[in-house]
């Protein structure tokens, strides 16, 4: 479980940020607060993130998902003698030049870890594992520029071979790993495990569609488009075409290629499409069903589809998911359903975390989420992000936090004359 999200200097955001999901004092609905074995504090199996356009919400994510992607390829797949693929806070020169700082403390087979890394777009300046079996930190490594690596004896592996074999822009666990490290890759999978939907939907309905060639992952994503009455009666999974951008792509490429490289590309392009598959829903009319398309499902349908399999992977596993813009094309209802998913202990036994931003103001007002599962991103006027908590604001239980939010109580919204969207339109209207 994520316990708490540590980072600086990256996209909008100069300064240094956290996101906790650590349980605050709160007494309303207790059932949702997690309490792990030989951990003081409860946790919280939900945040959600609210915030004006260009505050810094998907940012935030995407903060999370640098350290996925970082420590999952870039010993593998950053070129060795490239710049680090960094994204830091890009409006006056010094942050351009300053270091990214990046650390997650988190929960893994009920031990605390805390990992983390300082990079600038040249090397790692600094990296960390710290341990905490029974409470007590062992630092398993230490690693800084210029310096010989600290090892703990708490960590058995060829730490010193893969020492030499790291490169000053990659990071050694993301080289551990990649030389089967027996100690440090249960550390590598959970990071660069954690699942993110992010942009355009059509990949994530691939996955669920995936996912359902697993008997109970298919019997579970029927059950909940079951039940989320879209008059579907039953769902099947087809052998389908592949997608019209891949094929024009393939189209285009193979003219251009060696006789051997079209052959590869060809017998590549005839296994996708042999084991690509789609979901098909049969919908019910009266007494008969009829199967549709996925371009004639509705756009609502088709975000369930793409947020359900994640959803369902992250709930088996116990891992977190992170979405972004959850309210795109869904209806509030449907993901006040999905959040009761993991906030209900009976249905997220292992404890499987949803972090995602929105803009849907009723599920503020829907009693699904507790005080201190909301936060909020605000642009100040030197263009830098800053996350804060709702409790920072010490909200009455029966506060109305629809209403306190879009009345601006809490900040984060956009301010916006009215006066100038008519003015303009009425100017427009006396020059024709």
């Amino acid at each position: 479980m994520l316990l708490r999200f540590r980072f600086s200097n990256f996209r909008s955001f100069r300064d240094e940020q956290e996101l906790s999901l650590i349980a605050g004092a709160f007494t309303d609905q207790p059932d949702v607060v997690v309490h792990p074995a030989g951990l003081k504090e409860g946790v919280l199996p939900v945040a959600a993130i609210y915030g004006a356009n260009a505050s810094g919400k998907t940012n935030l994510i995407q903060a999370i998902g640098f350290m996925a992607a970082a420590v999952s390829s870039s010993h593998r797949e950053w070129r060795p003698d490239g710049p680090i693929p960094r994204q830091p806070f890009m409006t006056n020169e010094e942050s351009r030049r300053d270091p990214s700082e990046i650390e997650a403390d988190f929960l893994l087979a009920g031990v605390r870890h805390r990992y983390g890394f300082r990079i600038d777009s040249e090397a790692v300046l600094e990296e960390w594992l710290y341990v905490y079996p029974k409470a007590k930190k062992q630092t398993w490594f230490h690693r800084k520029r210029g310096k010989p690596m600290l090892f703990s004896n708490n960590m058995p592996g060829e730490n010193r071979t893969i020492e030499n074999l790291t490169r000053q822009n990659s990071l050694f666990l993301s080289a551990a790993a990649q030389n089967a490290h027996e100690a440090l890759l249960p550390i590598f999978t959970w990071i660069s495990g954690l699942l993110f939907i992010i942009g355009s939907r059509s990949a994530y309905r691939e996955r669920t569609a995936g996912l359902c060639n697993n008997l109970d992952y298919k019997n579970e994503i029927a059950r909940l488009v079951s039940v989320a009455d879209l008059g579907i009666a039953e769902m099947r999974i087809v052998n389908a075409k592949l997608p019209d951008q891949l094929q024009k792509f393939i189209g285009a490429v193979v003219p251009i290629l060696g006789p051997q490289r079209r052959a590869q590309l060809l017998e590549n392009a005839r296994e996708m499409e042999s084991v690509y598959q789609e979901i098909r829903l049969l919908h019910r009319f009266g007494d008969s069903t009829v199967p549709f398309s996925m371009d004639q499902e509705s756009d609502g349908t088709l975000a369930y589809l793409a947020l359900l399999g994640p959803a369902v992977d992250a709930i088996k596993k116990g891992t977190p998911l992170l979405i972004d813009e959850l309210d795109a094309s869904l209806h509030p209802l449907l993901a006040i359903q999905l959040l009761r998913l993991f906030n209900s202990p009976s249905s997220n036994p292992k404890g499987a975390q949803l972090i995602f931003n929105t803009h849907d103001t009723n599920l503020l007002s829907s009693g699904v989420l507790r005080r201190d599962q909301i936060w909020f991103t605000e642009k100040g006027n030197d263009a830098t992000s800053h996350l804060y908590p709702l409790s920072d604001f010490k909200p009455r239980r029966q506060e109305n936090l629809q209403n306190g939010y879009l009345q601006g109580r809490y900040g984060a919204i956009p301010f916006i004359n009215p006066d100038a969207f008519l003015l303009r339109f009425e100017a427009d209207r006396v020059e024709a």
